[in-house]
């Protein structure tokens, strides 16, 4: 059973644990540092259900490996800049006045950004202050943030021989927007991925065995757009596996159909499994706002424009 037909006939919410306005799929456009250094090239991803954060971080520049197929043929020094990606699928909670961030699954086996975060939006922009004061990042909301929303938290995978196993990772999606994350079965070192390999090659299996990927539905499909592991794009992120309901009314039972997958079967928890997310790009503004836009809408050159399409396209 696909999810969208799940999130008409069995419908799940843990309660909202963040702002409506935080819900869909955001997209950075700058982050500025206290130095007054500004990054406007790594590609950064968010998407937000309930209670769940997936984010994927990718350099703009990486190695250009197409031509090798696949990880085991990429160099040691290919690998591991490709291993400077970052990921992760974390619980969320917020406070009135800052996000937080816990229970993280990721692929830097690090807390790289150990900070909550402060939040306000206007518009389709989401700003976020570290309140040490040391960055902001500046997000916008996509088009086609609207429709299914989807939290789902990995519980245990059972392997191609039958054993399972507990595995962490997520999978959230908002509208035409999907991030998932898989887990490492066997952890690394604590910190960075790169360094990591650079010091110990041989370790690259193990590091590259956390699977980070965000897809956009097109045609019935998610085909992958962005992955720690580029051999990854390109490929159906769900790959045809089938969802079915687990008699426990918050999990879901995930299977794969295929005869030589490196799995059989995925039990998630729900977060999050609706069919109608609102990812309006609007947000509320004082009335005495509202009335000097409405004067200088022509003086602003807004006439006749509209707001990004927020519904899905699905």
């Amino acid at each position: 059973m696909s999810l969208e037909i799940l999130a008409v006939t069995r419908p799940y919410a843990e309660p909202l644990a963040v702002p409506a306005w935080t819900l869909g799929c955001f997209h950075r456009r700058c982050i500025t540092f206290a130095t007054g250094i500004e990054d406007t090239s790594t590609r950064v991803i968010w998407v937000q259900s309930h209670g769940l954060t997936a984010d994927l971080r990718l350099p703009l520049v990486r190695p250009d490996v197409r031509a090798r197929g696949a990880l085991q043929a990429c160099t040691a020094s290919e690998r591991a800049e490709l291993a400077r990606g970052e990921g992760f699928v974390a619980r969320t909670s917020w406070d009135g006045a800052l996000m937080r961030w816990d229970a993280f699954a990721a692929f830097q086996p690090y807390e790289k950004w150990p900070e909550p975060g402060r939040l306000e939006r206007v518009g389709s922009c989401l700003v976020e202050w570290a309140p040490s004061g040391i960055y902001v990042e500046d997000w916008r909301l996509q088009p086609g943030a609207s429709g299914l929303s989807v939290g789902l938290q990995l519980v245990s995978e059972t392997g191609a021989d039958g054993v399972s196993l507990p595995r962490t990772g997520g999978l959230v999606i908002a509208g035409d927007h999907a991030l998932m994350l898989i887990g490492r079965r066997a952890p690394l070192p604590e910190g960075r991925v790169h360094e990591i390999l650079t010091a110990e090659p041989g370790l690259w299996e193990d590091a590259f065995d956390c699977e980070v990927a965000y897809a956009q539905r097109r045609d019935g499909g998610w085909p992958i757009q962005l992955a720690v592991d580029p051999f990854m794009e390109g490929r159906d992120l769900l790959g045809g596996a089938v969802f079915g309901a687990d008699p426990s009314r918050d999990l879901l039972v995930q299977r794969n159909p295929g005869p030589d997958g490196a799995w059989r079967e995925r039990i998630w928890r729900i977060d999050t499994l609706r069919a109608d997310l609102d990812a309006e790009a609007d947000t509320p503004a004082l009335p005495e706002g509202m009335d000097w836009l409405t004067r200088e809408t022509d003086a602003l050159g807004l006439a006749g424009r509209s707001p990004p399409r927020s519904a899905s396209a699905g």
